[in-house]
């Protein structure tokens, strides 16, 4: 069995990886998989068995919901980012509903800093493997693999909180409990059979499982009940300011944050700006050039888009292609 830093370092060499033709899902990734479609969660099961890491990643996925899954019924999983180290796998979900069900990307953490936030090796990422840096805003949760040598124990808890669960975090608990429920619990700590049976009640008021296990759902629930709300509030991701951007043919999170303001500004596109080149973006983009909206970026959209930013027009998006791009919304003329 291998390591935490051999998984990294196996992830670091795949770094550049891009897909050919752009959109196609199509690399070596893919091909040693055996499947072309969306390939974060292949480039992990690259990067594991190219490091003889397989087994500790428990073998190959191309599936992020099962992948996690399996995580999970190992006690291997941890919701949040709470003891998150390099080497662990972080699962996503745009949207923010922090649900296992939900997630729709994954990558490999290689640092972790104070500040809250992670560095991330991604594959398919804006069509390739790229270093990214990430916040909790998006962040399901990770597992961490069963490394054969210098593994981490889990944290103590996976995250959440329930009968039995002891620490600040119940404190908490129990504060906004008393505030939103007017609750009367006693604020030490110990998530007894009065917290229960308080947060039971939260569950039930809001429409949430009423399971008695305090996790994202009702920690979203309970930051909008706390400011009078009665619906979740959805976290706001954190994508790339605004401004000029730099004309280096890197079709990264900025240029794609800046296509999706585009888009939105002259397409009425009505994106979330997350610079994510996701599905809908595709979609979106797709319209504005009047092709086929089928969220597959082949080589027809690719030639209207390079007639459309003034490229040559060869249906490879390269990154004379996103230079072009770059200049055109650089000059708000996409």
């Amino acid at each position: 069995m291998g390591s935490a830093a051999g998984l990294i370092s196996a992830a670091r060499s795949l770094l550049g990886l891009k897909e050919s033709p752009p959109g196609s899902n199509h690399n070596k990734v893919t091909v040693w998989y055996g499947f072309n479609g969306a390939w974060c969660d292949m480039a992990v099961s690259y990067a594991a068995y190219h490091s003889d890491n397989s087994g500790a990643v428990y073998g190959k996925h191309a599936y992020t919901v099962e992948h996690a899954n399996t995580f999970r019924s190992h006690g291997r999983w941890h919701y949040g980012l709470g003891g998150v180290r390099p080497g662990d796998v972080v699962f996503f979900d745009w949207g923010g509903s922090r649900s296992i069900g939900s997630i729709d990307h994954v990558g490999i953490v290689e640092a972790v800093h104070s500040n809250g936030t992670i560095t991330t090796l991604e594959g398919n990422t804006s069509n390739m493997m790229a270093r990214r840096s990430r916040n909790s805003s998006v962040v399901v949760g990770y597992g961490r693999p069963a490394f054969g040598s210098g593994s981490v124990p889990m944290p103590p808890s996976d995250g959440m909180l329930r009968l039995g669960s002891k620490g600040n975090n119940v404190k908490t608990l129990q504060k906004n409990l008393n505030t939103v429920m007017h609750s009367g619990l006693v604020v030490d700590g110990d998530f007894g059979s009065k917290t229960d049976a308080a947060l039971k009640a939260f569950q039930r008021k809001y429409g949430l499982q009423v399971d008695g296990v305090y996790g994202p759902q009702s920690a979203a629930m309970m930051k909008a009940a706390l400011k009078g709300g009665t619906k979740p509030i959805p976290p706001k991701p954190r994508p790339p300011a605004a401004g000029t951007l730099k004309v280096d043919g890197d079709f990264g999170p900025a240029t794609a944050a800046a296509l999706q303001r585009s888009l939105n500004k002259h397409h009425s596109a009505g994106l979330v700006v997350d610079g994510a080149f996701g599905s809908l973006t595709k979609k979106a983009l797709q319209r504005a050039l009047g092709v086929s909206a089928d969220g597959a970026v082949g080589p027809v959209t690719v030639r209207a888009l390079q007639h459309h930013v003034g490229a040559a027009v060869d249906g490879v998006w390269g990154s004379d292609t996103t230079k072009h791009l770059q200049t055109a919304l650089n000059a708000d003329k996409f």
